[in-house]
């Protein structure tokens, strides 16, 4: 049996295109900053996901393979005039066969 253990990452920023199976979230370059950490906006934490995902699930050097794609843990939330959520990718450890959802955090403030 596979058990299945949430991590949460920020990640760092990164530029990609975006799977076509994102929320359409349209951020200002705005970001939120909590002391020394800044959040990326949708558009970098999904980019950074697929990076990550690409580097964790690659057939000659990953530990993982894929389960389920980036995606969006839920429908954007908000916080005061900040828009906020979590992108998640779903690995199984090629070793070990547990499977892991790793998470990352973005907020921003709506161009509308």
């Amino acid at each position: 049996m596979h058990r299945t253990t949430l991590v949460h990452l920020l990640l760092p920023l990164a530029v990609f295109a975006l799977p076509g199976h994102a929320l359409a979230v349209d951020c200002a370059a705005d970001h939120f900053v909590a002391g020394q950490r800044t959040l990326p906006t949708h558009g970098e934490a999904m980019a950074q996901c697929r990076a990550e995902e690409l580097a964790m699930t690659d057939p000659d050097r990953g530990n993982y393979e894929a389960q389920r794609s980036c995606y969006d843990v839920t429908s954007p939330g908000m916080h005061g005039e900040w828009q906020h959520g979590r992108i998640a990718v779903d690995v199984v450890e090629r070793e070990s066969g547990d499977a892991y959802t790793f998470e990352a955090l973005w907020m921003c403030k709506p161009l509308n």
